[in-house]
């Protein structure tokens, strides 16, 4: 068998890597994903997308403070987001991110790569996969609005490559210099990776005993950029810290991550990175620039964490925070398999050696797997992120449905971010932009074409409408189904696609649904592709305005339709993209087992010191995955459960109206499941006194 050569090998490597990741983490939006904005969001839509809107955006909103950070990158994202799309979609800004996430991890691997002399690919990737295809970080992966976590990975990897490995003046160095900068507009931490490039110019001139001129250049530059941030992070209101004494508790169990509540522990995952401090310091090592790497990759760990430690101690357990964390985990991961080439181990044999490098490794990923969400299906698991982030913003996107609906602000009051939600969705500006579920629906009126057939409500009681839509159909309520013809008043749409409810008795061949553009009359059909019960159907949006025909010729069946909304094009694809997530991430995972099985052919693993290794790191990555994954709740009948769920939850404190929609959504869902139905009927009995 040809060998490979070793970029095009890192290449299929870091395919698979992006495969796995990506398909991971859309699978989670796939399954647990909001519909609606969540907290901080409502925020953007009032301070930023508002003031473009009405045209008078200036750059202080641009790098205005939230919450101590100058999120300038994740703003432009988001604004461009919007503007290519022609709405705001939340889950098309989650699609976005998770792209990026597993872009900039891909480049991270490529460092590692590089610096530890162009080897060990497959090892590299296989190590870190678990700490991002699992769902450790879940709340960055379901909240759009977190894609400052990803810039501020991505440019600290530019800034540690460049300005650290790079002479002065050169375009590397300048590279990771304006990297630097552009740190400040992530996150208020962002000064922090020029705090760590400095660090490493002081252990390098440290270890030399003399002062040199490119070192002292670099970290006073680093030092620039971190007094810059210091002052920007004091203007933007960074919160009080808490004690000392508290600080440092919370330091020792973030440094001890993935093992939460055990912070002793940070002895352990600590190890590796202190030993490869030690043996750079006593000239170890013949490649300076693989320890260099990660000690400043590591250091950036531990400022991170230190960071998050003053700032945000009531917080740290939030699983946002898992993506910074496991930074000086994966650092001090790849130092384990650096020291193998060093003096450190030298009296070991290399069987001891690899047993305790497998040992450490398989601890070390358990912990990591022992913090993913595993109890998948249990709904009422408060411990499951995902889950309970599911269920909480149904309830939301349930809550603004019934305001767009109604205007009773009633069911939002209780939300701490209740002002900005109706603000945002009374806005007459911002309602042209705001998610589907966050607008009224086009207004379906018959037009003088139509005859008596189709009637308002015009379903079957066991085919109601989606809670809060109207329909037009051609069932009558003397429970026949009518023929007749639906002609709709003009409408016009301004984004590409159209999402429309339908619903279809079976033996509907002879029903016709159609859109008509005015203009030329070109026709463009609805094409439901199942019967029996509600769907949403997505079309093109005709080019000029147009009206919504059904001819009805069946004497035995029956059709209706519900709400109109436009939808904006890469909404569309964003939901194409979510809806292949299990493709996704199984041909990752099918080419980890091509490119392993293409290794062992070619017995380059058996040459190879680290073979081991590599195979328990590739046989505990696979299973930790499967283990996770497969447990999952990823029936089709998810949402309709979650409706269901909370509907049992709403019933037993009294809130009887609450339970009742929810389970007529669910019923919307699953017209034709029993319980549910029994369920309903309870509720609607007048409860005893």
């Amino acid at each position: 068998m040809q060998p490979i050569h070793p970029l095009r090998r890192l290449v299929c490597w870091l395919t698979a890597l992006f495969l796995v990741v990506v398909g991971a983490k859309l699978w989670l939006i796939q399954g647990y994903a909001p519909q609606v904005p969540y907290y901080d969001q409502w925020v953007e839509a009032n301070h930023f997308f508002k003031p473009w809107l009405d045209g008078h955006l200036t750059w202080g909103d641009w790098i205005a403070s939230h919450n101590g950070h100058r999120i300038f990158f994740t703003r432009l994202l988001d604004l461009a987001g919007v503007s290519l799309n022609g709405e705001w979609d939340p889950g098309l800004q989650l699609t976005i991110n998770a792209l990026l996430h597993a872009s900039f991890i891909c480049g991270l691997v490529y460092c590692l790569w590089v610096f530890s002399g162009r080897q060990d690919q497959s090892l590299l990737c296989l190590l870190l996969v678990p700490f991002f295809a699992l769902p450790v970080a879940a709340e960055n992966t379901l909240w759009g609005f977190q894609s400052q976590f990803y810039f501020l990975i991505g440019f600290a990897i530019v800034t540690m490559a460049g300005l650290g490995f790079h002479p002065p003046g050169s375009p590397g160095w300048l590279l990771g210099l304006v990297a630097a900068v552009l740190s400040l507009l992530t996150m208020g931490s962002g000064f922090m990776v020029s705090l760590a490039v400095a660090g490493l110019q002081f252990l390098r001139m440290l270890r030399q005993r003399r002062l040199s001129r490119d070192p002292v250049i670099t970290a006073g530059a680093g030092l620039a950029v971190c007094a810059v941030g210091v002052v920007l992070g004091a203007r933007a209101g960074v919160p009080s810290p808490h004690s000392p004494g508290t600080v440092l508790a919370t330091l020792a169990w973030t440094l001890a991550w993935p093992f939460e509540n055990k912070p002793t522990l940070l002895l352990f995952t600590c190890l590796p990175l202190a030993l490869t401090l030690l043996q750079y310091c006593r000239g170890g090592f013949q490649n300076a620039r693989a320890p260099e790497f990660l000690l400043t990759l590591g250091l950036w760990g531990f400022l991170q964490s230190a960071a998050l430690a003053y700032a945000r101690t009531d917080q740290v357990n939030c699983s946002r925070y898992a993506d910074l964390f496991s930074i000086l985990s994966i650092a001090s991961l790849a130092s384990l398999f650096l020291l193998g080439g060093g003096g450190i181990f030298q009296p070991l044999s290399p069987g001891r050696l690899t047993a305790l490098a497998v040992a450490w490794t398989v601890i070390l990923l358990w912990g990591v797997w022992n913090i993913s969400p595993r109890h998948w299906r249990n709904l009422d698991d408060a411990d499951n992120y995902p889950l309970w982030s599911a269920q909480t913003r149904l309830i939301q996107t349930e809550n603004i449905r019934a305001y767009v609906a109604n205007g009773n602000p009633g069911p939002l009051l209780h939300y701490p971010d209740a002002s900005a939600i109706t603000n945002a969705l009374s806005d007459p500006q911002l309602s042209r932009i705001l998610p589907a579920d966050c607008r009224p629906p086009f207004t379906l009126e018959k037009d003088a074409g139509s005859d008596d057939a189709f009637v308002p409500g015009g379903c079957p009681p066991g085919r109601p409408p989606r809670e809060f839509a109207r329909a037009w159909g051609s069932y009558s309520t003397n429970g026949a189904a009518g023929t007749g013809r639906f002609v709709s008043q003009p409408l016009t749409a301004t984004l590409p696609k159209l999402d429309l409810q339908v619903c279809c008795a079976p033996a509907a061949e002879n029903i016709r649904i159609e859109l008509v553009e005015l203009s030329s009359g070109r026709r463009l059909p609805v094409c439901p592709q199942v019967t029996g019960r509600w769907q949403v159907v997505t079309v093109d949006t005709p080019k000029s305005p147009f009206r919504l025909e059904i001819n009805d010729r069946s004497p035995t069946a029956w059709v209706a339709v519900g709400d109109l909304k436009d939808l904006g094009r890469f909404s569309f694809y964003a939901r194409c993209l979510i809806a292949q997530a299990t493709l996704i991430l199984l041909a990752g995972l099918l080419l980890f087992v091509a490119l392993a099985g293409h290794a062992a052919l070619r017995r380059v693993a058996v040459l190879n010191r680290y073979a081991g290794i590599r195979w328990a790191a590739f046989l505990v990555t696979m299973a930790a995955l499967v283990w996770v994954w497969s447990a999952r709740n990823a029936n089709a009948n998810l949402p309709a459960d979650l409706y269901a769920n909370c509907a049992k939850n709403f019933s037993p404190a009294g809130h009887r109206e609450e339970a009742r929609r929810f389970l007529r959504e669910a019923l919307w869902l699953r017209p034709d499941d029993a319980t549910l139905l029994q369920q309903l009927r309870a509720l609607s009995e007048p409860s005893p006194r």
